[in-house]
């Protein structure tokens, strides 16, 4: 997830909360059908699962595997990938400046299991 991902989930989330609370207050009224009530308490669940999982999604920070542009690789745990890129940059210095290993930035993925099991597997 990208932090322009992240922002565009955030904004859903917040959105839906919001729509939550108006049906809650319609609801709460007595003017409405049977088949009305029935239609917003549908809608409400919807929402509400989709908040669920957005909630979800938001809180699970993901595993970015990468590669050093000299041979190897490594990980970083973070919610973005521009959040993993600025952690490896603390951890093995900035990109072509000298310090400790040069990161390409190019390769940050988020971790599959068979990407990981193949980059262990020259371990073995």
């Amino acid at each position: 997830m990208t932090q322009a991902q992240r922002d565009l989930a955030v904004r859903r989330l917040e959105s839906l909360k919001l729509r939550l609370n108006a049906l809650d207050g319609m609801l709460a009224t007595q003017l409405s059908s049977p088949f009305y009530r029935t239609q917003c308490d549908q809608i409400y669940e919807e929402a509400k699962t989709e908040i669920d999982a957005l909630e979800k999604q938001l809180a699970t920070k993901l595993e970015f595997l990468f590669n050093f542009k000299g041979g190897g690789w490594n990980s970083e745990i973070a919610f973005t990938k521009e959040e993993a890129i600025e952690q490896a940059i603390e951890n093995y210095g900035v990109p072509e400046d000298g310090k400790i290993l040069n990161i390409d930035i190019t390769t940050f993925r988020v971790s599959t299991p068979d990407d990981r099991r193949n980059l262990l597997s020259f371990f073995d």
